[in-house]
């Protein structure tokens, strides 16, 4: 048997999967679409005190950004959940972490 060439090995990336790994992938943006409703369709909901405290952070950010990109390298579908979720949370956490200004006394 001749040895396998990088660009093969590569190319079984891009391969049938396994009917586990689909149920997981979909099990997964399932998840993730369910977190964006259940804090997109309820204004009162609160984000985790930890998710919070961890924007403040520019390593988190960056990281949040790094997990699109994995996700995205998984499954697009699985890259596309995470970004709306992340698009959501860092454009709610921009907002909320900024200080209201009073309109009229401007």
């Amino acid at each position: 048997m001749a040895p396998q060439k990088p660009l093969d090995s590569f190319m079984n990336l891009f391969r049938e999967h396994s009917p586990a790994e689909e149920f997981l992938r979909t099990a997964v943006t399932v998840i993730i679409l369910g977190y964006v409703l259940l804090f997109g369709s309820v204004f009162e909901a609160t984000y985790p005190t930890r998710l919070v405290e961890l924007y403040a952070m520019p390593w988190w950010r960056l990281l949040v950004v790094l997990l699109v990109v994995i996700g995205a390298w998984w499954c697009p579908r699985v890259g596309l959940a995470l970004a709306v979720a992340v698009y959501f949370y860092l454009n709610d956490m921009h907002i909320l972490t900024s200080p209201f200004v009073n309109k009229e006394s401007v």
